[in-house]
């Protein structure tokens, strides 16, 4: 049958599906229904929004049955892979992707439906699709074996069954991956440990010296990285639910916890109860095999089924978000989904292990334009389905507990717990040095691409990395999980690496209103890191990289590229960042007390957004919009009293501004007024909401002190119990030409702000002037001297070197105590970040078009 003739044919099945009743016992329509061959595109082209909705609406039972059936297939070809069945298979696969979605629009979080309940959840709809496949979770070959699997398969629902033979489809021979050795659980359990730890003990006299005491040296710094995490040594259990690959040589990818010769390192390697595994591992024969890329298209095809069967989310209203409540993601995070931890690490690997700048042709130049790499397209995927199954359920324990045989496990206890999600288990155990640089590279290799395919020599000669907003998803959910994984960046690797893409990226997209919730996540991700005091001073690095955009000239560390960028958001950003405008200079004022010497640039711009937020514009815009003058004066106060020696920049900067704080610290109510009615009139509403920025920074902030003890104060009290049940990062969209949003970036028409007696004494008690006071105090006379000396003609860097000589010890007040402001997790935050990671998957699953933008309630799409 030719191309054009089976698309005929597919199309006439489909008006036969729509327009009459087809009985399930018309085999022949059937049967001929799933030979059709068809492609995706085909599919989701005949088989419209349009026609699935009728489909659903006003011939359900055509379309229970068509479900029914490809469940069955499905669940038959993981029983019988035979090859002569995959594309038959492979046509199942996309119908049930190209309907799942229309479905769950009446499933759990959606306006539900009984006919969809009954179908998706009910037993009996079942009957047919898991007699087709007796046995399939133990595979016995035991008659009597195989008639109580049936007994039990029967009671399994369909959505159950469609899950987990798609979970099982991505690790089929011959289908997603090489053949491999089958494993007697049940003998592997009895292993002899003697004999075990013998074989070990033979491999590693083996070894050379120096490989082991590098071992050794590796080893403790991990005790300690996980004593400081608090962690501590694992605890044994004798039964639970195992978190390694099983079997290992079908991981897709090398990376975390792999090897690239095929060696799988995860769990028992430094365990004195080892069991051996050389004979008896599930392993291909050929360990390079299992890295093959001949299956990537195939799992495409699988991977956007499980994507599908998961976006349940999408048709929930954000405020009614419940991240327990999807039963499809329950299954599919379930401690006994079939192969979780070798869909884990393939996810993870894949993602992490992709070399860009290498991804075609050995990396020669322009090879990207003359191939469609389906490996590109298995990356994106993979990333996407990663951070779906990341999203729900509860946090991972990252306590290690191991098995007898020194295997990471979690205990039956906390797996049969309501909102258990295994994907979350497995990231939050990473805990392997090793494991944590590998992770840490790949994120750094993949953000970096981001502007170092813009600085080639050849024009648009590598191939733009599409994929970087949901790396960052998984960079987030990797800093959220796993505790040991923030230590070992922080400490152990250059975090500058990382910050300079995040940096690049904020940057570039300031102003393109389709990347709002892109640099909200940045935001985020450098609110979190801040928090900790080792990130301020990796900041004090030279920065030398080359950006391509109009970053201003400037000669300094990694702190002023973060300091530029953050003050370029302000100045010359998007409107609707400026419910961010209060984590912009938090970050900055975390990492000011290591910042030991700032950039001239620097220094100018932090003292202008001073005159810029002293200003009656933004002063009188709310009433708490003094509280971005106080953190830049927190900001100045920690580098005066910590590290002045190093800043005489910022001395010169604010002695030249002297002004700008003088007019601060005399302000008067009639004064206040007076100013406030001149740039307000009563017919203008203040165009810059500083409360919606306060509102950002009062959900997410917590402040604590350098040891990390947590302070309350009267303003943290108050605006804790002024919070909104609003998304804190209140807007982002699309990019291309599909809009999607969030909330809105204004709460709405407010009383106009009124400076009174009240606000005036909670400003002057807000803004800590008297360090600022006492400097000016001090220098502003030596500069007048200077100058009177020198009728006027005074050079900058003399001024700066009188400075460098001058001590203001016992000038300045006793230095106040270091305060760190952390992110602080919460139920808006998450609901946020679940509708961003939505709308990227969304907006990036359009080819095929997976999601059909009207039933959408997650996020506006227009």
């Amino acid at each position: 049958m030719g191309a054009s003739a089976s698309k005929i044919k597919f199309r006439e099945s489909l008006t036969s599906l729509i327009s009459r009743d087809v009985s399930p016992d018309d085999a022949e329509f059937w049967d001929e229904l799933w030979k059709i061959p068809s492609s995706a595109d085909e599919v989701f082209e005949l088989l419209t929004p349009d026609n699935a909705r009728r489909l659903r609406d006003e011939r359900f039972d055509n379309l229970a049955t068509l479900f029914t059936q490809a469940t069955a297939q499905l669940c038959q070809i993981v029983e019988t892979p035979y090859t002569i069945y995959f594309d038959q298979a492979l046509n199942c696969v996309r119908v049930l992707t190209r309907v799942l979605p229309f479905l769950l629009e009446k499933g759990d979080l959606g306006d539900t439906d009984p006919n969809v309940e009954a179908l998706c959840w009910s037993d009996h709809h079942a009957d047919g699709a898991a007699a087709a496949v007796g046995g399939k979770k133990n595979r016995r070959s035991d008659d009597n074996d195989d008639e109580d699997d049936d007994e039990d398969d029967n009671q399994e629902p369909l959505a159950l069954l469609v899950v987990h033979a798609a979970m099982h489809m991505l690790f089929l021979p011959q289908f997603t991956c090489e053949f491999y050795e089958e494993e007697d659980e049940n003998d592997s359990d009895d292993d002899d440990d003697e004999e075990s730890d013998a074989s070990f003990d033979d491999e590693d006299g083996a070894e050379d010296e120096d490989v082991i005491m590098d071992k050794k040296r590796v080893a403790k710094a991990d005790q300690e990285s996980h004593a400081e995490a608090g962690l501590g040594k694992p605890r044994r259990i004798r039964k639970g639910v195992r978190l390694t690959p099983h079997p290992a040589g079908i991981v897709w990818a090398p990376g975390v916890g792999f090897t690239n010769d095929g060696k799988c390192s995860i769990g028992n390697e430094s365990s004195q109860y080892r069991r051996q595994r050389t004979n008896k591992s599930k392993t291909v024969h050929n360990p390079e095999a299992a890295y093959t890329r001949k299956y990537d298209k195939n799992r495409i095809e699988v991977l956007r089924l499980l994507l599908a069967t998961c976006s349940d989310p999408l048709f929930s209203p954000a405020d009614e978000y419940n991240p327990l409540a999807s039963r499809w993601m329950s299954v599919a995070v379930a401690a006994d989904a079939p192969n979780a931890p070798c869909l884990f690490y393939s996810l993870l690997n894949t993602v992490i292990s992709y070399d860009p700048s290498n991804s075609s042709f050995g990396g020669v130049p322009y090879s990207s334009k003359l191939a469609s790499d389906s490996h590109v397209k298995l990356v994106d995927l993979s990333a996407q389905v990663l951070c779906v199954l990341l999203d729900c359920g509860l946090s991972g324990d990252p306590l290690p507990v191991e098995n007898q045989y020194g295997e990471p496990v979690v205990s039956l206890t906390e797996a049969q717990k309501r909102g258990f999600n295994i994907f979350r288990s497995l990231l939050a155990r990473i805990s392997d040095g090793k494991d944590l640089n590998t992770l840490y590279r790949g994120f750094v290799r993949l953000l970096r691409h981001t502007f170092e395919s813009k600085n080639t020599l050849l024009p648009s000669s590598q191939s733009k990395l599409e994929c970087y907003q949901e790396i960052l998803i998984l960079l987030w959910k990797t800093l959220e999980e796993n505790p040991l994984f923030l230590d070992f960046i922080l400490t152990r690797c250059d975090i500058c690496e990382l910050v300079v893409p995040i940096c690049y990226l904020m940057y570039t997209s300031r102003k393109d209103s389709s990347k709002i919730g892109l640099v909200h996540l940045c935001t985020f991700i450098l609110l979190k890191l801040s928090g900790e005091r080792s990130f301020g001073v990796s900041l004090n690095r030279p920065f030398r990289t080359k950006l391509p955009c109009d970053l201003p000239l400037f000669s300094g560390s990694h702190a002023d590229l973060v300091s530029i960028t953050l003050h370029k958001m302000i100045v010359n950003g998007s409107y609707r960042l400026v419910p961010l405008y209060s984590c912009f200079l938090t970050v900055v004022c975390n990492i000011s007390p290591y910042w030991r010497s700032m950039s001239l640039v620097s220094s100018v711009k932090l003292v202008n957004l001073f005159e810029l937020f002293s200003s009656p514009k933004f002063l009188y815009s709310g009433e708490k919009a003094y509280k971005h003058l106080a953190l830049l004066l927190e900001i100045f106060n920690n580098i005066i009293q910590y590290q002045y020696n190093g800043n005489q920049h910022l001395v010169y900067a604010i002695v030249r501004r002297k002004d700008a704080f003088g007019k601060l610290a005399s302000l008067t109510l009639p004064k206040a007024i007076q100013q406030c009615s001149k740039v307000f009139p009563a017919h203008l509403q203040p165009e810059y909401d500083a409360d919606a920025a306060e509102q950002v920074a009062a959900l997410s902030i917590q402040d604590v002190d350098e040891t990390g003890n947590p302070i309350e104060s009267a303003d943290s009290r108050e605006d804790k119990s002024s919070k909104r049940a609003d998304n804190p990062a209140k807007s982002w969209e699309s990019n291309e030409e599909t809009v999607v949003s969030v909330g809105s970036s204004v709460a709405g028409v407010k009383e106009r702000f009124t400076p009174s007696e009240s606000w005036l004494a909670e400003l002057r008690s807000s803004l800590p002037l008297e360090t600022v006071n006492r400097l000016l105090q001090h220098l502003v006379p030596v500069v007048d001297d200077m100058c009177e000396r020198q009728n006027g003609v005074v050079d900058e860097t003399d001024i700066l070197e009188v400075f460098k000589d001058i001590t203001m010890v016992g000038l300045l007040p006793v230095p106040h105590a270091i305060v760190i402001r952390k992110y602080q997790p919460n139920q808006y935050t998450s609901i946020w970040f679940t509708a961003f990671m939505w709308g990227v998957v969304f907006l990036r699953c359009q080819q095929p078009p997976i999601f059909d933008m009207e039933c959408i309630q997650l996020f506006q799409v227009s």
